[in-house]
């Protein structure tokens, strides 16, 4: 489709010969004979580009050119001037008014063609450009609503995930209290606790590798494998001579073997799975590539680090884990985290520590379980600036009750 040009002379020769050579070169020629008359068919008309002469009566050249500019029509307008002066203050006047470009009286045949031609380039590169703003901002769009759908469907997940949690536990002798604090809607940690029988209380947190939807998946398919210790109780069944300070690494050696992944090694998890005999205190864990354990020795008011780490599960097939064992005393607490606690960063690009989380557990323990909880998450917030931390926070505290 030819471009549609308007020409505006109030020389009728002028305009003749300009109309008559635009249309050689197959352009739509619509004229004008003065500046307003020009006006009316630019608001009338779809018109991209003007050749139009400075002086004229009623609106002179400039005068058109900023009734243009000052219209903001749908689409650019390319104006050239027609002037018979060739100094620099008129075309300063003329390219403050609005003009784009400048054809010296009388015009010749090659430079109004080139310079018709740089202004047909120029409108064509607009209309490419519009266009494509238009494709992008349909796919904007498109993105936003994707967005809006995911954000809500991320915010269902994270309401499940935290429905899966389990309430704080009170037994006769333990206490069983939790932080929960997830980096993003949905966490790759996760934890849990239930009674086998009425003299044992198994427990286990674990840290998928990584954050976000991927690893909110395998916790969710984790949690459900372990809950309400299906598959302890499906080990006890398999071999009844396993005895409870047996199953921990037998059970975390049966997850590895189960969840190699042959599509991405870098999903794997950490975790520590553990029984704690509610009658004598004993408490046997397995621990695989998560965080040492706190315990909390109440009566000499101290803590320490507890076991040596072990292996991540599904990383290697062929690993073996080990259960170390410790006796609670009345009174004693033992902590559980993942390591987005002590490696919580503040402004200065420093880490929280594990020094700093023993001080922080042993000047918290005259506290009950529960405020030991909410102090801490306080003080990872104040420690952080805000609650955007860069992982998962979580503290599982499993108290052996003082004697009354």
């Amino acid at each position: 489709m030819s471009m549609r040009i308007l020409v505006v002379d109030d020389d009728p020769n002028v305009l003749r010969i300009i109309a008559a050579m635009l249309r050689r070169w197959d352009y739509e020629v619509t004229v004008a004979r003065d500046g307003l008359e020009a006006w009316e068919i630019l608001q009338q008309r779809e018109i991209r580009l003007v050749i139009s002469d400075w002086m004229m009566p009623g609106l002179t050249g400039p005068e058109l050119c900023r009734k243009v500019r000052a219209a903001e029509f749908a689409n650019y307008v390319y104006l050239i001037l027609l002037t018979g002066r060739e100094d620099k203050t008129s075309l300063v006047q003329g390219m403050d008014a609005g003009a784009d470009d400048f054809m010296v009286k009388p015009v010749y045949r090659e430079e109004l063609r080139v310079r018709t031609r740089a202004g047909e380039r120029i409108l064509r590169l607009e209309a490419a450009l519009e266009e494509r703003n238009r494709s992008l901002n349909a796919i904007n769009h498109t993105l936003s609503e994707a967005y809006t759908t995911i954000r809500h469907d991320l915010e269902s997940a994270a309401a499940m995930q935290k429905a899966l949690l389990p309430r704080p536990l009170r037994l006769p002798g333990v206490n069983v209290e939790w932080l929960f604090q997830p980096s993003s809607f949905v966490a790759g940690d996760m934890f849990d606790y239930f009674t086998i029988n009425d003299r044992q209380l198994s427990f286990y947190q674990l840290d998928v590798a990584g954050h976000g939807v991927p690893a909110a998946l395998l916790s969710f398919t984790l949690s459900r494998l372990l809950a309400q210790g299906g598959e302890e109780k499906r080990l006890r069944r398999q071999d009844t001579g396993l005895d409870d300070s047996q199953l921990p690494p037998v059970l975390v050696s049966e997850l590895n073997q189960r969840f190699q992944s042959g599509i991405d090694p870098l999903l794997y998890f950490t975790m520590i799975y553990g029984n704690l005999d509610l009658r004598s205190g004993r408490v046997t864990l397995t621990q695989a590539g998560h965080p040492r354990p706190v315990w909390l020795h109440k009566a000499q008011g101290y803590t320490e680090m507890v076991g040596g780490g072990g292996f991540p599960v599904g990383m290697l097939p062929e690993v073996t884990y080990d259960a170390i064992t410790l006796d609670l005393e009345p009174g004693d607490r033992l902590f559980l985290y993942s390591d987005g606690v002590t490696e919580c960063v503040n402004d200065s690009g420093e880490l929280f520590s594990e020094q700093k989380l023993r001080q922080l557990l042993e000047g918290s323990a005259h506290l009950p379980p529960a405020q030991v909880a909410e102090q801490v998450g306080r003080t990872l917030r104040d420690w952080k600036g805000d609650d955007n931390h860069q992982d998962d926070i979580t503290l599982l505290i499993v108290e052996r009750e003082s004697q009354p």
